[in-house]
């Protein structure tokens, strides 16, 4: 018995859910759709070790003592949040807390090359860092350019 067009749409219909896994609606009656193969179940990942799964959790922010000065304005100098971004940048003076009392942040991405991009908030009521300060170095565990030092230890 050849296709009919509702057949034809039934199979166009449960071919996307056959390549995702998913059960396929039974075809219409009088269908000659060719039968499917029952879906593989997905694997099941193997426990990791404590270790391994420490290594793979989320970053927190922490407390730190921070200092962030921007055209020789001190705008953070004491504890605050830092965010570590995993590339060895991080977010300084996070609003994770709430905002601080001194809400300017600033966001160091490092580079490939060891230097990083920074950024901040000019308005302290922006909630993003879109404020380029430019490419800085680590000096003595502080990210500087001659226009800013931001650091977090």
């Amino acid at each position: 018995m050849p296709f009919t067009t509702r057949a034809a749409a039934a199979l166009l219909l449960v071919t996307p859910l056959a390549a995702c896994n998913g059960a396929p609606p039974d075809p219409p009656a009088g269908a000659n759709a060719p039968s499917t193969p029952p879906a593989t179940p997905a694997p099941v990942p193997t426990p990791r070790s404590t270790a391994a799964a420490d290594a793979g959790a989320a970053p927190r922010s922490a407390t730190r003592q921070c200092r962030f000065e921007v055209d020789g304005k001190r705008l953070v100098d004491g504890p605050c949040q830092v965010f570590p971004m995993g590339d060895g940048g991080y977010t300084l003076n996070t609003w994770s807390a709430g905002k601080p009392a001194h809400s300017h942040f600033a966001v160091v991405s490092v580079r490939g090359d060891g230097k990083a991009d920074a950024s901040w908030n000019a308005d302290p009521d922006d909630d993003k860092a879109m404020d380029p300060l430019g490419i800085v170095a680590l000096q003595d565990g502080c990210w500087v350019n001659p226009r800013t030092r931001i650091c977090a230890r």
